[in-house]
Order: C-alpha cells, then structure tokens, then sequence
C-alpha cells in the first residue's frame, strides 16, 4: 500500500497548523469495529454469507444503511432486499464492503460538526451526487466496477469537510465552495496551508488502511493522469466529479460540453477503449438520472 506519512505536512511554513492538523486528523475515527471486523472476514475465502451477516447486523446502524443504499434506487432490484444477509446474497461480498465503507463514511460526514452547517451540507451532496453518478458511468459506459466507483465518488472530497473540521476559522479563506475548478484548487490550498484536500484525505484514508484503490482514486481525482496502478478507477472520479462540479453550479445538464471533461480521455487510456463517443451520447440523459436518484436518496 503507498502511505502518505504524516511528516508529508512538514511542507507546510505553519509548523502549528501542522501540529494541529496531525494531532486532530488522528483523532478522528472512521470505521467501527464491527465494520473493521465485518472488513477482515471478507479476506477469509472460507467465510460463509450467514456468518458476514451475523457479524453486521450486531451494529444495527452499519446494517440499516447497507440495507439502504441496496435497496436504492442505484441498484435497481426488482422486488426489495428485506434482510442483510439476502443483501450481502445479490450484491456479493465485493460490493458489500465497498457499501460497509460508503456506509461508514456516509455517517461520519453527515455528523461531521463544523462550525456552519451549510458547508457539511454541501458538501455531503457533492460527494453523494459524484458518488451517485460514478455508479451511472459505470453502468453507461460498461466499465466493470463493483462497488468502488461509488464509495470513490463519496470520499474523494473528504479532504475538504477535515479541512471544514480542523481549520473552521480558516475554511471560506481556503475554499469558496462556488464548484467551479477552473482555477487549480490544489495550487491554491497548497499555497495557503502547505497540503491539499486530496492529499490530506489521502493520508487520512491510509491511515485508516483503506484499500489502495480508493486511496489512489481521492489523492489523483485532481490529475487523474498522475495515478499508476488505480488510474481507471481515479479517471472515473475525477469524470463523476467534473459532471457533479457542473451541476451543481447550473442545477441541470442543459449546457454541458462533453469536451469540457478531459478526465474522459484518460479514462479511455486506462480502460483501452475509447469510452468518449459514448460518453457524449449518453451524458446528458445520464446526468438527469443522476440528479433524480440522488435527489431521491439525499430526500428520504
């Protein structure tokens, strides 16, 4: 796994705000231990589905949510998943945990305490409406993910709401949240604090022993070109997030260039297919479904 180390912040000309970031970063938990558990025993080929299932449903809240985001309309089951273990069953183990992570992440920044509750707010539906169109690239492009474009499209942003938490005073200095990152983002935070967003939720996540692939896809969603073995997967995430980033900002498709998003051609290099005609065809509709099934989930 490549592990971004805390000294990584000794860039930073504010040895305090380094002090602080380490020190608060650290104490922030991420995955309960059932989740960490439930994680663990997908490793043993030999676990059984009764067993994973009785082992997450002990945290009914873990439970619930992977219920939920099965049930969504994302995974378009005919008839609705009435238990964990038919859940685990349909989906598979590889999907489940990649719902077990979005899950966890989904409570920790919708209790995430900052100091306006704006900001958590949009942010939760940024990273909620990427990770929701992640999963409509997946499926309209044939891309072959299981799970993971979701969970990607959730946490790539995470690095802004720890920046939220941590640095409150400093926040709407650093981050105007206008969505519009024509302007390097990155050039600008690393400027002011001496990191990044995205290599602070890298580290973070790291830390944390998340899987490789969604550390890479958070660290590179920016410059998608920079990942090495995860390029397909940090592509796909910096596509959902330029679709997201326009939305957001114009409330509806009507006026997107499918040319604006130079992620594609990245992503065609990484899955090697040229995924970009495609793309155009199917962007617009795409992107109005995106918008009614996270409007759906973030509404219940």
């Amino acid at each position: 796994m490549i592990r971004l180390r805390p000294e990584s912040l000794d860039k930073t000309p504010n040895h305090e705000l380094a002090t602080v970031l380490r020190s608060r970063v650290s104490e922030i938990g991420m995955l309960p231990g059932v989740a960490t558990e439930a994680l663990e025993m997908m490793r043993d080929p030999e676990c059984s589905i009764r067993e994973f299932a009785h082992v997450v449903q002990r945290d009914v809240n873990l439970a619930f949510e992977v219920l939920r985001l099965a049930n969504s309309s994302l995974y378009g089951f005919d008839t609705p998943v009435a238990s964990f273990e038919e859940a685990v069953f349909r989906l598979g183990f590889r999907q489940c945990k990649n719902l077990i992570l979005a899950s966890c992440f989904s409570s920790l920044m919708k209790g995430a305490r900052v100091e306006e509750e704006w900001i958590r707010d949009v942010l939760w539906q940024h990273s909620y409406l990427t990770a929701v169109l992640g999963v409509q690239l997946n499926r309209w492009l044939d891309l072959g993910f299981q799970g993971e474009e979701f969970t990607s499209g959730l946490l790539h942003d995470f690095g802004r709401m720890l920046l939220a938490v941590l640095m409150p005073a400093e926040f709407s200095s650093i981050d105007s949240l206008d969505f519009d990152e024509s302007v390097d983002i990155l050039l600008r935070e690393n400027d002011m604090i001496g990191t990044n967003h995205a290599e602070l939720a890298a580290w973070y996540l790291a830390d944390n022993d998340l899987p490789p692939p969604l550390i890479d896809a958070v660290r590179w969603h920016h410059d998608p070109a920079g990942a090495s073995d995860y390029k397909d997967l940090a592509a796909l995430t910096a596509v959902a997030d330029n679709l997201a980033n326009f939305i957001q900002r114009f409330d509806e498709p009507e006026g997107y260039d499918p040319s604006s998003n130079s992620a594609i051609v990245i992503l065609s290099d990484a899955v090697q297919r040229d995924v970009a005609p495609r793309f155009a065809e199917v962007v617009k509709p795409m992107m109005v479904q995106a918008i009614k099934d996270a409007n759906s989930a973030l509404h219940r």
